[in-house]
């Protein structure tokens, strides 16, 4: 019995539907030493951008007296199907810009974590 092909095709499809509901265009800018990559063409694709995360901390959150702060990171992360886009290669200082938003907003890759077997994942910082 084939589990793993089912598991899979079952994986395919839920982040397909993800995508379908949160995904947006974002055009990757493939960057080397400042300058536009040769090797890597820029392209526009479709993929989950968040932004504007924040991280709650707090001293002791069972204690009501305790204070608590949320910090405004400044960074976003880009989760890019791999079933979709095999052949994507996103490297560090690559440029991404959001072009469904208001005012196209810029980042620049500062993270790209490519051990997830269902997306590509990329931590970026504004520009």
């Amino acid at each position: 019995m084939p589990v793993g092909a089912t598991f899979h095709n079952v994986r395919d499809t839920v982040v397909a539907a993800v995508d379908r509901r949160f995904a947006e265009t974002v055009r990757l800018s493939p960057m080397s030493g400042g300058k536009s990559d040769q090797q890597r063409p820029q392209r526009e694709i479709v993929a989950v951008l968040r932004t504007g995360a924040e991280k709650s901390n707090s001293v002791d959150p069972a204690n009501p007296a305790a204070w608590q702060s949320k910090i405004a990171a400044g960074k976003a992360m880009l989760y890019i199907d791999r079933a979709r886009y095999p052949d994507i290669i996103v490297r560090k200082q690559d440029a991404v810009r959001a072009m469904d938003r208001p005012g196209q907003p810029a980042f620049e890759v500062s993270l790209v974590d490519d051990r997830n077997h269902t997306r590509l994942i990329i931590e970026l910082v504004h520009k």
